[in-house]
């Protein structure tokens, strides 16, 4: 009898054990990959290193690639920092899926300067060559009270020389804002006729060039201006005369004083009149599968609601960025719960 039970516990537990592997293998990660836009670099490294249901790795490659990565079935999601243009070859079966939000800075690199006002139209001139000093009469009449610091020195501008979101939501700023002489684009030479100026690929390699290179400035993240500790400009906002450094408050003001499409899209009207908001803002898309049947791409949803209702929330703010929120984050989170 004793034997009996000693065989009776044996067995049973030989079914325990077999229901815990066979759990485990359900539950095995997935290992998934993301390309794209080098704007949210800093957060989806952060939150694929807190992740711990499956391995998430993300890799920067600008949002031009990302889109064209995701198309060809190069990644398991994309990021883009705008949507697909009507040129490019889409996916059959895919979502956008707002991830976050934030202000692209400029910054700059001027001995001593701690403060300095920049408006559209003076941006737009230095990229094209117009203002070629810093102690141009239209620069000081921006800083009256930091002229002295003004030096007369050449300015050397520096812009993404790969296919960019972040630039082309800048290029569509300046488009709004600063004339006719520019178009929407993501490839920064092709959106204004005699571009000058230094190009680097990647938001971290435009932060990096500022930063050795003496009375340079250009468009970069927040999070990439923060990690090299360089100086930001005020930029004048929808109210006239009103300048201000972009921060994740006013970022996120303007911002959510824009409405999302059902889609996930935002339109920025970057002429907006809004006291206290800093225009010059984007949000950020991941590119997600639909109907793919696939448990990748159910790792892929897994992650994406991981992102935008628990790591962006908690982190985001920290990092450079405007964590996606109240109604911005329901439409998302209905766009995710699509990808499968």
């Amino acid at each position: 009898m004793r034997l009996n039970k000693i065989a009776s516990i044996s067995a049973g537990a030989a079914i325990i054990a077999a229901t815990v592997f066979s759990g485990s293998a359900a539950m095995a990660a997935e290992t998934i990959t993301g390309t794209g836009a080098s704007y949210t670099l800093s957060l989806q490294t952060e939150c694929a290193a807190a992740y711990t249901q499956h391995q998430v790795t993300y890799v920067s490659k600008g949002s031009t690639t990302g889109r064209s990565d995701f198309s060809k079935g190069v990644s398991d999601f994309g990021g883009s920092d705008i949507i697909y243009k009507t040129s490019e070859t889409k996916p059959k079966n895919f979502t956008y899926v707002p991830l976050l939000g934030g202000p692209i800075a400029i910054s700059y690199n001027i001995a001593g300067l701690t403060r300095l006002n920049l408006t559209a139209a003076v941006i737009s001139d230095i990229y094209l060559g117009k203002i070629t000093k810093w102690n141009d009469k239209a620069i000081v009449a921006l800083n009256q009270s930091s002229k002295a610091l003004l030096p007369d020195a050449t300015i050397t501008p520096v812009y993404r020389s790969d296919g960019s979101g972040t630039t082309a939501n800048f290029t569509n700023y300046l488009k709004q804002v600063a004339g006719k002489a520019w178009a929407f684009s993501d490839a920064f030479k092709t959106a204004a006729t005699g571009v000058v100026g230094v190009g680097a690929s990647g938001n971290s390699a435009v932060a990096t060039t500022i930063k050795s290179t003496a009375n340079s400035f250009g468009y970069i993240d927040l999070a990439d201006a923060n990690k090299n500790a360089l100086p930001i400009a005020h930029l004048e906002n929808g109210v006239k005369g009103q300048f201000l450094k972009p921060t994740i408050a006013n970022s996120k003001k303007f911002i959510e004083a824009t409405s999302m499409k059902s889609t996930g899209e935002v339109v920025f009207d970057y002429n907006k009149v809004l006291p206290g908001a800093y225009n010059l803002s984007l949000v950020s898309y991941g590119i997600a599968p639909t109907k793919a049947g696939t448990a990748k791409a159910d790792a892929v949803r897994e992650y994406l609601t991981y992102f935008i209702q628990d790591c962006a929330p908690s982190k985001a703010a920290a990092v450079g960025y405007v964590a996606l929120s109240g109604k911005f984050q329901t439409t998302a989170l209905k766009l995710v719960s699509k990808v499968d």
